[in-house]
């Protein structure tokens, strides 16, 4: 187990670290990759020439590495979970619930390099993910009601992003301090339509795609690959909620996406 030791040993003190500087979604995103990535990297270097796709039992030198980089995963997922119960603001948690599922797509299919299995206990894992976000969308998110002037919202004290996620309306406590049209914001955002099944269905399967991965070679090409469709998958996953939707109010819309761009914030927001 010195593969996942030292995954954890080094991959959460940095997430830690930098999620000071970063925030709260960099910190989960490099806890959810870099544990099961540096343990994956061990776990290769100590199987030497023998690693490779395999059908390995359980015992094996290959399902005890497939083994440690699971749980790495799991590790990274439980220390996300514990760093971010307290709430999160508005921002991470939009930008988490964008990558998460790309990453963690990514730390099952190392995992199954090794061992096979470890696919389907991976795809049951995403889908508890899923599960429960879909029952409680808002879960970890620090959130209070929007002032009574401008509407039925729920916001935070320094965010400048903005959703409807649940059927609520979530916007950065920023914006309305900072943009002029916030009101009609929210009015806008209450009346944009929700994107359809099949666009859901679409995204998840998009994040999906860092398990192919499993059917790379083990190494360099499998973490570069690996690494490009968790990003690309991420992009794709945020376009396809945030754009193509019909905007009820074109020119609020217009000018939020500006407010967005000159406080530096490169993101799309569909109202």
């Amino acid at each position: 187990m010195i593969a996942l030791a030292m995954g954890v040993i080094v991959g959460i003190p940095v997430a830690f670290i930098l999620g000071k500087l970063l925030g709260k979604a960099s910190e989960a995103l490099i806890a959810i990759t870099g544990v099961p990535l540096i343990t994956y990297a061990l776990a290769l270097q100590e199987l030497g020439p023998f690693a490779g796709p395999n059908v390995s039992i359980e015992g094996s030198p290959e399902f005890t590495a497939g083994t440690e980089t699971f749980l790495g995963l799991i590790i990274a997922l439980t220390y996300v979970e514990l760093r971010t119960r307290k709430g999160l603001r508005i921002d991470d948690f939009i930008q988490i619930s964008f990558i998460s599922l790309p990453y963690i797509s990514l730390g099952v299919a190392l995992a199954s390099q090794f061992w096979r299995g470890f696919l389907a206990v991976g795809i049951a894992l995403i889908g508890i993910v899923v599960a429960l976000s879909m029952k409680n969308p808002l879960r970890g998110l620090n959130v209070k009601p929007c002032p009574q002037e401008i509407g039925d919202c729920l916001t935070d004290e320094d965010s400048l992003m903005g959703a409807v996620i649940g059927g609520a309306v979530i916007v950065g406590g920023r914006t309305l301090r900072e943009f002029p049209r916030a009101r009609e914001l929210v009015e806008c955002m209450k009346r944009a339509g929700k994107p359809s099944s099949l666009r859901k269905a679409t995204g998840l399967l998009v994040s999906l795609l860092p398990l192919l991965a499993v059917l790379l070679p083990p190494g360099d090409i499998t973490v570069i690959a690996g690494l490009a469709t968790a990003y690309i998958s991420t992009l794709i996953g945020a376009a396809l909620v945030t754009k193509g939707q019909p905007a009820p109010c074109p020119g609020v819309a217009r000018e939020y996406r500006e407010f967005l761009r000159k406080r530096k914030r490169k993101i799309d927001v569909a109202v």
